[in-house]
This record gives structure tokens, sequence and C-alpha cells, in this order.
């Protein structure tokens, strides 16, 4: 995404602030306009304006300009947007990478503020702040009923400033308080490497913001000093960010003078090309890690790396957002628009944008129509289309990467080879949806600790903690109240039941007849509930020491050790150590041509 600054201009009328606001055009800007378009505003804003006058009841412009602002949001596209100085701090905030805090991260647990992991080097980590530290107030002001956005804004504050903090921690028989000073905290875009297995190397980047490209260099010269010959590269669940990112890490990657993605909108067209030598050369095997959460830079990223035959891209199809966003401040007091301006198209020519992610215009769809090549899409194409059934069906347009193998536009990057994690249970989901292992990390940890023991990449959960964690997942109220869907759809069935019951004359009479196999079925359901949380002692026994590992030694250490029952990871490192199924992927089939743009 593009931050780029738009001249302020003078609003028509207030009321509106609806053509300066929302078009970021003012007297001089209507001048340039079509005939059409200015009768169009103007007629707005005396639609307006009238409203402000004479409407039977008082509304106020702000809430006229919202309601005016998600009216143009439906005939444009998802992603274009206003935001209100908050919401634009935040942006620039996560784009930036760097802000005035603790380090630490935070969420809502049963109600309670509580501190999810601290980051290391950080005020948090420097005043032995903990996973599952509760923070109960605020420079003594309580934190009950507040949310994490309200709790972050008062956290976040100038450098050098004092913020005082009352922890609660299990173990502990009363709370404590904790002054820390806000210091300058950079935000990782990188936030785990390390060698996963043998010579195989693992990096995972989450975001595209202002020092992403620079963070991965350094992960992986680190990775090379470790002995690394091959690489996974996780671009999974990254939402994207900056253009210019997804430009340079593509670099790291890309011989010099290679395109990486081209923009095509009304207003500009540019094109973006390795400017280096790469970090990683094209000895050094790379499989990139994608899923339905990757979008925008991760897809150009994932695209460019597949369109030259760099990488193998390994998972789910991508979300396919591919379209410029572009920040106009609008005015002094931080407001600003966020406009979708162009699109993307990868090296051969394919645009990534799914037609339900945004407006496509007439002319992107006939550029593309002159570049696709027509032909049957690759079967890998249709597989990743058919098990994505979350989204649309995307229309399928074969091009070809730079050696000549087939890839599909127009829907996303469809992988090279589909990996879809592994499926959980119903119960096993709710145990993580529940956060419950994090839970008992937090609440066991004092009472290893009192043994001396340390937990480790070498410790093995012996039975007793299992049990343990049983026990505690049993006792936990709010884990009781969960429901299994057999579970809900039984409740559902008979408050229908009774509704139905009530309006017929020999309701009471059929009440108890219904009410046995009723229980009986739930004492069924309750009991394989039971059941399932003993059913795979395996997977408790990962979850409890993922959470114990975070809880000792870091949330380092915590994503290393998950790595290891993360099946798309599994494979991409099975496929790494077989070179010639990995040499294989990247053969075009016999008889295809390589792209004119490599003849």
């Amino acid at each position: 995404m593009a931050l780029r600054r738009f001249p302020r201009r003078i609003p028509l009328l207030r009321p509106l602030l609806a053509a300066g606001l929302l078009l970021g055009l003012g007297a001089q800007a209507f001048a340039a306009a079509s005939g059409d378009f200015y009768r169009d505003v103007s007629r707005l804003n005396r639609i307006l304006l009238e409203i402000d006058r004479r409407y039977v009841e008082e509304v106020g412009s702000r809430k006229i300009t919202d309601a005016a602002v998600e009216g143009l949001r439906g005939v444009l596209d998802p992603h274009t947007a206003v935001f209100d100085p908050k919401d634009y701090t935040d942006l620039k905030v996560s784009t930036g990478g760097e802000f005035g805090g603790l380090g630490i991260t935070i969420a809502i647990r049963d109600r309670v503020l509580t501190i999810i992991s601290p980051l290391d080097g950080t005020p948090a980590s420097r005043a032995g702040l903990q996973a599952g530290d509760r923070i109960l107030s605020i420079d003594g002001k309580s934190t009950h009923g507040i949310t994490a956005d309200e709790a972050v804004e008062k956290l976040r504050g100038k450098v050098g400033t004092e913020v005082e903090l009352e922890i609660s921690r299990e173990g502990l028989g009363e709370p404590m308080k904790v002054k820390l000073v806000r210091d300058r905290i950079q935000i990782h875009s990188v936030p785990y490497f390390g060698m996963v297995e043998g010579d195989v190397g693992y990096v995972k980047v989450n975001s595209f913001a202002k020092k992403t490209a620079e963070d991965l260099a350094v992960a992986l010269e680190d990775l090379k000093g470790q002995g690394m010959k091959k690489l996974i590269l996780d671009l999974r669940f990254n939402p994207g960010g900056l253009l210019e990112q997804a430009v340079e890490v593509s670099s790291l990657f890309l011989e010099k003078g290679k395109t990486i993605v081209s923009t095509r909108g009304r207003a500009e067209q540019s094109e973006s090309r390795s400017e280096s030598d790469p970090v990683l050369g094209s000895d050094v095997p790379v499989v990139v890690l994608v899923n339905g959460g990757s979008a925008s830079a991760a897809e150009i990223v994932s695209g460019a790396l597949q369109d030259w035959d760099r990488a193998v891209v390994m998972g789910d199809t991508t979300f396919g957002k591919g379209s410029v966003q572009t920040i106009f401040p609008l005015d002094n007091d931080g407001f600003a628009l966020k406009l979708t301006t162009a699109f993307y198209y990868l090296p051969m020519g394919r645009c990534i944008n799914r037609p339900e992610n945004g407006v496509r215009g007439n002319r992107a769809e006939e550029e593309e129509e002159e570049d696709a090549e027509e032909e049957p899409a690759p079967a890998a194409a249709r597989e990743g289309a058919k098990a994505d059934t979350a989204r649309a069906k995307a229309p399928e347009k074969t091009f070809r990467t730079a050696s000549g193998r087939a890839t599909t536009g127009g829907g996303g990057i469809v992988p090279d080879v589909v990996v879809h994690p592994d499926t959980l249970n119903t119960v096993q989901y709710l145990l993580e949806r529940h956060t419950m292992f994090f839970k008992f990390a937090v609440h066991y940890r004092p009472e290893l600790e009192k043994r001396k023991i340390r937990v480790n990449e070498n410790w093995k959960v012996p039975n007793d903690v299992l049990k343990a964690f049983q026990d505690f997942v049993a006792a936990d109220t709010n884990f009781a109240k969960s429901k299994t869907r057999a579970e809900s759809a039984l409740t559902y069935f008979e408050e229908t039941l009774q509704k139905e019951l009530e309006l017929e004359r020999d309701s009471v009479g059929a009440r108890p007849q219904l009410k046995e196999p009723i229980e009986k079925l739930r004492a069924a359901l309750a009991e394989r509930h039971k059941s399932a949380l003993a059913a795979d002692p395996e997977f408790l026994r990962e979850g409890i020491k993922r959470e114990l590992l975070g809880a000792f030694l870091g949330e380092k250490a915590r994503a290393g050790y998950a790595l290891k029952s993360d099946r798309p990871v599994q494979e991409a490192v099975k496929l790494l150590k077989d070179e010639a199924a990995f040499r294989k992927l990247l053969t075009p089939a016999p008889g295809a041509e390589k792209t004119s743009k490599e003849k």
C-alpha cells in the first residue's frame, strides 16, 4: 500500500464536508472535472445542505458524512475507506513499525486484560512481566470492562513517560504494582526464524512494514551462518502492507533486473524491478507457504517467485487482494482517505485480484483476456479452486511462468502443491478457542517452579501433568459452558419442540414421553465430549508443552516447537529433502513453451 500526500482543498460546503471529505476535491478540483461530475456533486451538496437546514430533527454533520462514506463504499470496493484521526494514527504505526510503549501483547481473557507475551528487550521483559499476568489497573484506574483497543491506547505514549500497572499473577497472594518507563518499541514483522530440520531453515513474515526486508535479510544471513541450504518462507495469514517492501523482499531472492510487479490504474502505471543482487542465490531451494489469509504484498512476493520459477508455492489458494490503496490526507484534523487506485500485475501478466475483492474495470478485464492463453487450467489450479469453498470460484485464466509452467490468474495465487492444515475435532477446536493450554500454563507454572522443574525443548510432559491439565479443563466453568455443534443443535431442537408442544392441546401428555429420550441423548453427548478430551493424549501433550515453553522460555521457543506439529511446514521439509521431486515441480510439462517475455 503506497502512502502518498494529497494537497488539501477547501470544501465547498461544510455540512457534507461531503464533496471535500469524501472525494478530496474542492473548488479548484471541480473546475477540472467534467460537467456531469460537477452537477452531480453539486446536487449531493444541496441535498445535504437541505437536510442540515430543514430536516425534522437535527442530524449531526459527522453522522451524515459517515453514512455518505458507507454509501460510496457500496459502489466502489471493500478496501476504500475514510480513516478518522485515531484509525489513521494506528495505520501509520502499523506500517511505520515503531511507537512508544511497553512491549507486550495483550488480549481479553475471561473478561480480564491479560498479557499474552512480553517482547524481548522491552520495558515489559526487563520488569519481569510474564505471559498470563493480569492487568487490574493502569495508572490507578481499573481495567474492568476495558477493551483491548482502549488498553492499547492507554499503554502507548511518548517515549520516556511513566506508567504504573497493577498486576495479579498465579502463585502470588496479593497483586503487585509495577512502574515502567515507555520506550521506543519496534514492531517485528519477522517474529521468528530458525533451523527446523537438518539444513532446512524457516522464516515467518507476519506483515510488510517499513523494515520487513531489512529484518528478513538479517534473518537469512543468520540462517546461512547456521548452515542453511534450503528455506521455508512462511507467508500464511500475512495480510500484506507496503508495496515497496514487497518489492524489496522479492529482490532478496530474484536476480537484479527481474520484473516483480506492475500497477495499472486510470491515473497511474508503474513497474518495479529488482534493483540489487539477491541475498539468497538460486542454488538455495525455497518453498513459500501461503493460505487464504495471505493477501496483497504477500501475494506479490509468492506470485513473483512463482512466475520466475524461483520457489515452489505450497498451501491453500490465497485471498486474491490484488489492488493498490493510496492514502490521501484530507485535512488538518487527522482524517484521511484510503482509495483504491490501481491493480497489481505479476511479472508474466496475471492479475491476482478476485472480482469479489474489488470493482473490476472493463479495461483491466480486456487486458487480461488479451494476455491469457486459451487453454485448460492446470490440474493443481483446479484442485486448489475446488478446495477453496470459503470464497466464490474465480474465473480461471491460464498464464505461463518463465520456464513455461501453467499458472492461474484472476483468483489469488494458486499453490503448486495444495496442502491443508490438520483438521481439529470439535473438542480440540474448543480447547484452542478457549485458550485452555495457555491458561493451564499460567496456572501450573508456579507448581513446576516450586518443584524446581524447568521446561525446555527436551522436557516431556509426564502423566501427572497431563492429568492435572484434564482436571483443570474439567473444573473450568467457561469451558464447561461451551458446547459442541451437536449439543447446540440439541438445545435448539428442544427449545423449538417446547414451543410447538405449547401450541398443542395434548402437550402436557406429550412432554413426559419426549423428555426421557432427549435427556438420554444429552447424557450421551456429554459422555462423548468427556471421552474426546482423553482420546488423543499426544495432542494434549503437544499443546501443554507448547504453552509451557512459551511461559518459561518466551514466544520464540513456543513458535519453534509449534512447527513440529505444523503439517504444511512438515510437508515443505519433506519436499525440500527430495531434490528430484522439488525440481520436477518447477519443470514445465513436455511441449510447454517459455513465456514470450523470456524468448
